[in-house]
């Protein structure tokens, strides 16, 4: 089990989460690399357009927030989606396919949140700019917001209340929630914060909390590091039953 305080043991120096090493975005990797190491755990970089190979090496699966996923992957024409990149999509979609094959858990964020919906057959907002709450603001800020969390769920788990606060740096958001996925979280303007799959260790958060931990640690939203502390204890449960 991991540790509280995120400090290693002798157990968590073996879970291994595979992360996408893909191109620099707003949010860039390393942070979601910094936040692994901060659980303890070690995180083993799957190169793009390289293989899944890793895939193998590794725990779990963390798909980290990055550009808009093409619209065509969810039948859709551009209607205000950015910096798409068909081949990271296709690379990303195989790694979740790989991961759901094999049981290995899979924590989306952001981006990847969408991917995972995109995954199971869901669809996406494309452009959820009039709803300002969810942008990023001047000044390398998130903006902050509350957001529900479904009795039940991993974010109740994770928090032990019904709501709470969380940070936003993106334009988009599901819109209709793929196969066997259910939405757990709620922002006050309807939009998705969170889903879980029904029966597979797969999980989406529309938040950021490897921004809400570390030196990214803001005053007003909740501690990022809890909800991968019970990410990285839900992989170490599922080797375990392997």
């Amino acid at each position: 089990m991991i540790p509280e305080t995120g400090m290693r043991s002798e157990n968590m120096q073996k879970i291994r989460i595979a992360v996408i090493s893909g191109k620099d975005s707003l949010h860039g990797n390393e942070n979601y690399c910094h936040a692994v190491c901060a659980c303890g755990a070690e995180t083993v970089m799957l190169p793009l357009f390289d293989g899944l190979s890793r895939l193998r090496e590794a725990d779990g699966l963390l798909l980290p927030g990055g550009a808009d996923a093409d619209p065509a992957l969810y039948g859709e024409e551009d209607h205000g989606s950015r910096g798409i990149d068909g081949r990271l999509d296709s690379f990303e979609l195989a790694a979740i396919r790989e991961a759901v094959t094999v049981g290995k858990p899979v924590l989306g964020i952001c981006r990847g949140h969408q991917l995972i919906n995109i995954f199971f057959g869901g669809s996406l907002w494309q452009d959820i700019s009039e709803k300002k709450v969810h942008l990023w603001l001047p000044g390398d800020r998130d903006s902050t917001h509350p957001a529900t969390a479904a009795p039940g769920s991993f974010l109740s788990e994770v928090y032990g209340k019904d709501t709470i606060a969380v940070n936003s740096s993106h334009h988009q958001a599901i819109r209709k929630t793929g196969e066997g996925l259910r939405a757990v979280s709620l922002s006050p303007d309807g939009v998705i914060e969170a889903v879980e799959h029904e029966s597979l260790p797969v999980y989406g958060v529309q938040f950021h909390p490897e921004r809400m931990c570390l030196k990214f640690q803001r005053d007003d939203t909740e501690d990022g590091l809890k909800l991968l502390q019970w990410f990285m204890r839900r992989v170490e449960e599922c080797r375990r039953a392997d």
